[in-house]
């Protein structure tokens, strides 16, 4: 029992200092760059201007920088990030003002659920049942081609692929609409309701599911199962009689999952950045062109937001997969 305490409380303390340094990362380089928020609103409010009482853009200045988490030398500004943090409280958006990051989180954070958690899930199944039987089939011709086709796909970037989507089916075939989220407005959920969001979330999730189930999935399982079909257990299993069927499910597949399934739970923790260059494109409400926006406003409050979900995300199934891989796999035991 102590050995297992042990493991888990270390597990819990590079869960915290991975969530620390991601965080202090994210403070200090939006602070870097060449760019105020508050003096660029002030800058604007003298563009139109709106007021010329010295005293009054003072305050306003100050008010500004309170809100915005600016006040101070760096480390009562980071202190400060860390109050906020520790109270769910991340301050209005500056891009956006007043409206609260947590808001605007909230409302874009269900776009990229929907739209990565069903992504990745497809995109890891296929690409890992088409890679095992690929790989356990590798002098067949079909292999070579599935093999050739995702050696192309791998390295091409997956914004590419959505530009060439958009391009084809939403302008030259109108199949799918250019771009957004949804186009009914202002109706209860009813199949109509559902068709529409399906709708403009289809090129999107081609787009991912696409380079994912035909790169890195299909290669990832193809290699592990042609390193795995030439062990003794499955030798042995062939030399048995097995049919070919029983020797993927029974023993090469399980043996592929074990990897697989925690680069999967990675993908899956990771999927809280959103899928931004996809989203871009397609102009796709989520937390990937919210993080985009935020970059191109210097909304430090966003960027911190958006970045502290990813953080945690990836972290938190770190910290799962490294609890739970025992239990997955029984060949693995705390130590």
């Amino acid at each position: 029992m102590s050995k297992l305490l042990i493991f888990i409380a270390s597990r819990i303390v590079a869960f915290v200092l991975t969530v620390v340094i991601g965080v202090t990362v994210v403070f200090i380089i939006p602070r870097l760059l060449p760019y105020n928020p508050v003096e660029a609103q002030i800058g604007f409010i003298y563009s139109i201007g709106q007021f010329y009482d010295p005293t009054a853009i003072e305050s306003l200045r100050q008010t500004l920088y309170e809100l915005y988490g600016l006040k101070g030398n760096p480390v009562e500004q980071y202190l400060g990030v860390w109050r906020r943090l520790l109270t769910l409280d991340l301050g209005p958006s500056i891009m956006s003002f007043p409206t609260p990051v947590a808001t605007l989180i909230g409302i874009a954070l269900p776009w990229t659920l929907g739209l990565l958690t069903f992504s990745v899930l497809i995109s890891w199944t296929l690409g890992n049942v088409i890679g095992t039987i690929s790989g356990f089939f590798n002098h067949k011709k079909f292999s070579k081609l599935l093999t050739g086709v995702a050696v192309v796909l791998y390295p091409v970037p997956y914004f590419i692929l959505a530009l060439v989507l958009m391009f084809t089916f939403a302008f030259l075939i109108p199949i799918f609409p250019l771009g957004g989220g949804i186009t009914i407005v202002g109706v209860g959920f009813s199949l109509d309701l559902v068709l529409n969001l399906a709708k403009h979330a289809a090129l999107p999730a081609i787009s991912i599911i696409i380079p994912g189930a035909l790169g890195w999935w299909f290669l990832s399982s193809f290699t592990l199962t042609s390193q795995k079909k030439t062990e003794d257990f499955v030798r042995y299993a062939e030399l048995k009689g097995l049919p070919n069927g029983v020797v993927l499910r029974r023993y090469l597949i399980r043996n592929i999952l074990m990897p697989q399934t925690t680069a999967l739970g990675l993908a899956l923790g990771g999927i809280f950045s959103g899928a931004l260059l996809t989203e871009v494109v397609y102009a796709y409400p989520g937390l990937g062109r919210l993080l985009y926006q935020a970059i191109i406003n210097n909304d430090y409050n966003m960027i911190m937001g958006i970045s502290l979900l990813s953080i945690l995300g990836v972290s938190l199934a770190t910290l799962l997969l490294d609890l739970l891989y025992p239990l997955i796999d029984p060949t693995v035991r705390y130590r």
